[in-house]
């Protein structure tokens, strides 16, 4: 995960998307993120021709992918490309804020900014507009982080349920809104396993351990996680701990939690890890920026060091306790990637992956509130059960077909 936060007072960028600037976009797309660096060479998309075909229709279409990879919108832009179609995105505003020229080429590929830690109306309501317009789909990721795995979704946001819920109301008559499950998953060429070592003797080195290249690659992994666990335990909670390793992740996941919710509060409709840590730096980025009551320098510091600590209970809940579970190439090489993004500030991408990307069925919307199967208030929980549902089982069938072996 990435070590992001903006001392910048939110600005809303909103879409400006060119059709003379789409073609040559897809084309620096194809070419330099997914061929040169994240080392896509092969997209075996399934399901989108009936996205086009209610596209084209005029129905109002949301896609709803789960978020493994960084390279997951560049794969989706390539992958609705080939059917004609041109979507919208919303991009978390720290995308638009490192550098101008980066922020005009997202908002004229229809990409619009979205404060993921507070309630952005500007993209709230943009979104609602983009789909009631029905001329593209709208791409919005629920788990809203990445997280460097595909064996089980974070709990998704509500965020996305109750905007297609509320452009539902403002479709035309005779038209539907259309949720859309996508399935992203990501092999690797089998020659990603010979880099495994050099890998993982520059993250041995990066915690100032002597690199051991001789121990199988599955016992070197487990032992370099649990090593930095031990890390983090000893830096944050002056002790690095014992027994289970999810435990001790949820543990230090709660206990960094709790310290700065004991400074800053807690809000009461936060549950899981991931709305607590939305909740947190919402408060905090507020103080911080409050140009009317400026914090003293002491404070600030204590923010600053608060954001810290939230950022590593995020990292925590981010792992999964088994670490190697699954025992896959695919599997190894996503924990290596997750530790040098958190070692180093970024994965590396050495050998070629395939993706499969798989449109679900379209969850009629508009139906399901005309049957009262959903509330028109309140079905957003309702509809992101289904969702989660949906995107969990199709993941599921794709690596139970990968482990046996079937073609990917």
């Amino acid at each position: 995960m990435r070590r992001i936060f903006s001392a910048r007072r939110y600005v809303f960028r909103p879409p400006v998307a060119r059709s003379w600037v789409r073609p040559f976009g897809r084309l620096v797309n194809r070419v330099v993120h997914l061929g040169r660096k994240y080392h896509i060479n092969e997209i075996d998309e399934n399901g989108f021709a009936a996205v086009a075909g209610l596209c084209r229709a005029g129905h109002s279409v949301m896609l709803a992918p789960n978020h493994s990879d960084h390279s997951d919108p560049h794969v989706l832009v390539e992958t609705v490309a080939r059917h004609g179609l041109n979507p919208f995105f919303m991009g978390a505003r720290e995308l638009f804020e490192a550098h101008p020229i980066a922020a005009w080429a997202l908002r004229h590929m229809g990409v619009f900014s979205v404060d993921r830690d507070g309630p952005d109306l500007a993209a709230i309501k943009t979104a609602i507009s983009l789909l009631a317009d029905a001329h593209e789909p709208l791409v919005v990721f629920p788990e809203g982080e990445i997280y460097h795995h595909h064996r089980r979704l974070d709990p998704l946001h509500e965020g996305p349920a109750s905007i297609i819920l509320k452009a539902a109301a403002r479709v035309r008559e005779g038209k539907s809104a259309f949720l859309v499950p996508v399935a992203l998953s990501f092999h690797h060429q089998p020659e990603v396993a010979e880099t495994f070592r050099d890998r993982l003797s520059a993250l041995e080195t990066r915690i100032g351990w002597l690199p051991r290249s001789a121990m199988e690659t599955d016992a070197r992994i487990r032992r370099l996680a649990t090593g930095v666990l031990a890390l983090k335990e000893t830096e944050f909670l002056g002790r690095a701990g014992a027994g289970d390793i999810q435990q001790r992740l949820v543990s230090l996941c709660d206990d960094l939690l709790v310290e700065v919710e004991a400074r800053c509060g807690r809000d009461a409709k936060a549950v899981t890890a991931p709305e607590r840590v939305r909740a947190l730096r919402y408060r905090i980025r507020r103080k911080l920026l409050d140009e009317e009551n400026p914090s003293p320098p002491a404070e600030k510091g204590i923010f600053l060091d608060d954001l810290d600590r939230i950022f590593t209970a995020l990292q925590a809940h981010s792992y999964i306790g088994d670490l190697l579970a699954d025992e896959t190439i695919d599997r190894r090489a996503e924990m290596i990637m997750k530790l040098e993004e958190d070692l180093f500030g970024f994965p590396n991408y050495p050998a070629p992956r395939t993706v499969r990307v798989t449109a679900g069925e379209p969850i009629d919307v508009t139906a399901l509130l005309a049957s009262g199967s959903l509330p028109r208030k309140g079905g957003s929980l309702a509809l992101t059960e289904m969702l989660e549902n949906r995107l969990t089982e199709m993941l599921q069938k794709t690596l139970a077909a990968r482990n046996h072996g079937d073609d990917f």
